[in-house]
């Protein structure tokens, strides 16, 4: 909580909690609509230049589905043993969409948890572009080794790059990002961002102490004794107004 409180201390200028609210609510709400949006567009792109294709091969890989030259990138890799790419992540992308759905509802169940559970409502959409990184490495590095002894081209076995430039034989390669992912990236930042927030909202929290994994108030609980007595909440304004006397 130290270093949090740190982080909350380099944004700039007095908020009053009402306006602290609504932006841990909006931070949320724009988490959640850009991871789902991330499923819609490519995660990775991958363009091979080979001899025959002074142009370029090009293939887009989206979460649930392969777009672009597949058909004749198949064709090369068949040369060197390597199996197609159809043949890869193919549970993946089954249970992408109920990922990405469940991946954004934990961004806007995030509004409801408690100080004790808002981290992890957090962590997902952190691990999720790490885990889509390593998935893509684990299957690049399978298709690298486990080639064909039979193809007609023999090479040494070898991991395709998953960003920047490489060689593999006398094709070069660029691989690099896609939108989606980079959407999904924003996602998390949006959803740190309003936990960051958040903090500063527990800690002005009359019943804080009490707070468990799922809060009922947040994200619609006043900030001052006055609010609390219109909300209804006449208790927990008796407690902030003995607490500032305190």
């Amino acid at each position: 909580m130290g270093v949090l409180g740190k982080i909350e201390n380099l944004i700039p200028g007095p908020m009053i909690q009402r306006n602290r609210r609504i932006l841990v609510t909006l931070f949320a709400i724009l988490s959640a609509v850009f991871i789902l949006s991330s499923y819609f567009f490519p995660y990775w792109k991958f363009t091979l230049i080979a001899p025959q294709y002074p142009q370029g091969l090009r293939v887009q890989v989206y979460l649930s589905k392969l777009k672009g030259d597949v058909s004749e990138l198949d064709i090369l890799n068949h040369y060197i043993g390597m199996k197609k790419m159809e043949e890869a992540a193919q549970f993946e992308r089954k249970i992408a969409l109920f990922g990405i759905i469940v991946l954004s509802l934990f961004s806007l169940f995030f509004l409801f948890s408690g100080r004790k559970g808002a981290i992890f409502f957090v962590l997902p959409s952190l691990a999720f572009p790490l885990i889509f990184i390593g998935d893509l490495f684990f299957w690049m590095y399978r298709f690298g080794h486990e080639l064909d002894p039979n193809a007609p081209i023999k090479i040494t076995p070898f991991t395709p790059k998953i960003l920047g430039e490489g060689i593999v034989a006398q094709f070069k390669t660029y691989a690099t990002f896609g939108l989606g992912f980079y959407l999904a990236i924003l996602g998390f930042i949006f959803v740190f961002l309003a936990f960051v927030l958040r903090i500063g909202v527990c800690n002005a929290c009359p019943v804080k102490e009490k707070c468990s994994v799922f809060c009922p108030n947040l994200p619609k609980w006043p900030g001052k004794p006055e609010e609390f007595e219109r909300a209804g909440m006449k208790e927990k304004a008796l407690i902030l107004r003995q607490q500032k006397v305190n």
